[in-house]
C-alpha cells in the first residue's frame, strides 16, 4: 500500500471527518475509486460517440423515443 498525505482547509477537513466517521482513509479511497471509474466510463463513452455504429444506434433510439411520444 502507498500512503498519500492530503492538505485541505480546516472547514473541509471537518466536513470530511463528520461524513467519514472513524474511517477517513476508507471513505476517501472509495470516493477516489468512484471518481476514477466515472472518468473512465466518460472517456469510453466519448470514444464510442466517435464510432459511426454508435451514431446510427443513437439516431435509431432517438427516433424510437420521438415515435413513442407521438
Amino acid at each position: 500500500m502507498t500512503r498519500i498525505t492530503v492538505t485541505m482547509d480546516d472547514q473541509l477537513a471537518q466536513a470530511v471527518k463528520a461524513t467519514a466517521g472513524d474511517n477517513v482513509s476508507g471513505w476517501l479511497t472509495k470516493l477516489v475509486r468512484t471518481e476514477l471509474l466515472r472518468r473512465a466510463v466518460a472517456a469510453e463513452v466519448a470514444c464510442d460517440e466517435q464510432d459511426p455504429d454508435y451514431q446510427a444506434w443513437r439516431t435509431e433510439r432517438l427516433t424510437e423515443v420521438e415515435q413513442a411520444r407521438g
